[in-house]
């Protein structure tokens, strides 16, 4: 079982794996076991606040059925865990949390491994993986308090801390998970009642939010994250929200396009006070890095350039409309994927070719936030045929780029593997400019 696993995380061919080794005392094995070196692609999940945007991400390993049934079993857990904390460490996941909080799925046993005690504190949230067998006792409790005097966060699954003997975890808990897949309102109030009746102030996270409304529902039951499928559902797509915002950027980006010269487009800027505020906005803020202020349209276009200024009229589709909810949230995500997509293909095309996959990637979630069908979206834009195809079909030079990306985000490690093989990248190169990008993403949508 265990060769198969580090088989699956690494690549690696067991058919020759060493016999099995006489067994180690369980106090000597955690300090006497190398730090996983197996890489494994990494799945991350968005978690948004009440304000609607990014307030962290959950961070986990993929899983075949075999191995989710065997998760239980002490050794296939520790691998895990272990696979797990070497993977984030090589993504140098310090670099995330001064701004977003990490949510990092272990077990409790994992609380005692040496990779803890040198992992960043401020923005790092466990969250402790219990089942039927998992033992509380005091010295669980000791390392809990331990860790959160050390400014460590604790999140644990609402179901499993309600019997008796198992509600002193809560008094370490700063987030208690529930799963609201089913939204029944009154099972759901009824748990955070239970919950606060033990415990005052914890800050409740909603777990497998599958819709709006559902998002809805529990930010009226004033829980505090939320995470699911919602973000990025493709819900309502009859309804298509435009306005006049959205239709002058459409009309730009498809100026831009057909080579329209820089007075035809400063013209265009000059008629939209609006959008000439948020042009100089982002020439001028930090990410570009100008030495002195620019005050002119026409010179910011000059410093913008045509694919710079295609790039950025493509970010601000996702907000230059009417307001709507999560736009900001699907934005982070849509930028996520696109860098992910353009570096990826680094190594292998020229840059054109690269800055078409970044737009392929942000176009991939343009139907989300305009509520139209991707075949009606694109329908507007003047794009390359490499770029349509690519979101539409899912064909192309550019779609195992696109794939890759949005693979980042779901549970297909077969698909993963697959992929990389395909463009020629490792998977270590996968995680790293994974966790690039969501620092890149982050930086780039406050200054849109």
């Amino acid at each position: 079982m265990l060769n198969r696993l580090v088989g699956m995380w690494s690549g690696k061919d067991n058919a020759a794996a060493p016999p099995p080794q006489r067994a180690v005392p369980a106090e000597r094995e955690t300090a006497a076991r190398p730090e996983a070196k197996a890489p494994s692609v990494m799945r991350r999940e968005a978690m948004l606040g009440r304000d609607q945007k990014v307030a962290g991400y959950t961070f986990m390993l993929r899983r075949t059925q075999d191995e989710q049934r065997d998760s239980a079993l002490p050794d296939v857990q520790r691998l895990y865990d272990e696979t797990l904390l070497g993977n984030l460490q090589r993504m140098d996941i310090a670099r995330l949390l001064g701004q977003r909080l990490a949510f990092v799925p272990i077990a409790p046993a994992t609380l005692n491994h040496p990779l803890i005690e040198g992992w960043p504190a401020a923005g790092t949230v466990w969250i402790l993986n219990i089942d039927a067998q998992t033992l509380i006792d005091d010295s669980l409790l000791a390392r809990m308090g331990d860790l959160k005097s050390r400014g460590f966060n604790f999140a644990v699954p609402a179901d499993a801390v309600m019997r008796p003997e198992r509600q002193g975890l809560l008094q370490y808990a700063d987030y208690v998970l529930m799963d609201v897949s089913s939204e029944d309102i009154p099972a759901i109030t009824a748990q955070m009642a239970a919950v606060s009746k033990v415990a005052v102030g914890k800050r409740f996270v909603a777990m497998e939010v599958q819709s709006l409304e559902a998002f809805h529902m529990c930010h009226k039951l004033q829980f505090a994250l939320f995470m699911g499928p919602f973000i990025t559902r493709r819900e309502n797509l009859g309804n298509p929200v435009m306005g006049p915002s959205r239709a002058k950027v459409l009309d730009l980006m498809n100026r831009v396009r057909t080579g329209a010269e820089q007075p035809e487009l400063a013209a265009q800027f000059r008629h939209d006070p609006a959008l000439s505020v948020r042009l100089l906005r982002y020439v001028n803020s930090p990410g570009m890095g100008l030495m002195s202020k620019i005050g002119g349209i026409e010179q910011a276009l000059m410093v913008m350039g045509q694919d710079k200024l295609y790039r950025w009229l493509t970010l601000i589709l996702f907000t230059g409309g009417q307001t709507q909810e999560l736009d900001q949230a699907v934005l982070e995500n849509a930028l996520v994927r696109g860098r992910v997509a353009e570096q990826l293909a680094g190594r292998a095309l020229f840059a054109k070719a690269r800055d078409e996959i970044f737009v392929a990637g942000l176009f991939s979630l343009l139907d989300v936030v305009m509520h139209m069908p991707m075949e009606q979206v694109l329908k507007q834009i003047s794009l390359p045929a490499e770029i349509t195809e690519a979101i539409v079909s899912q064909r192309g030079p550019y779609a195992p780029y696109l794939a890759l990306a949005i693979a980042c985000e779901q549970d297909d490690q077969s698909s993963i593997e697959a992929l990389a093989k395909q463009i020629g990248r490792e998977v270590d190169d996968i995680n790293g400019v994974h966790m690039d990008a969501l620092l890149w993403a982050q930086q780039l949508s406050a200054d849109v």
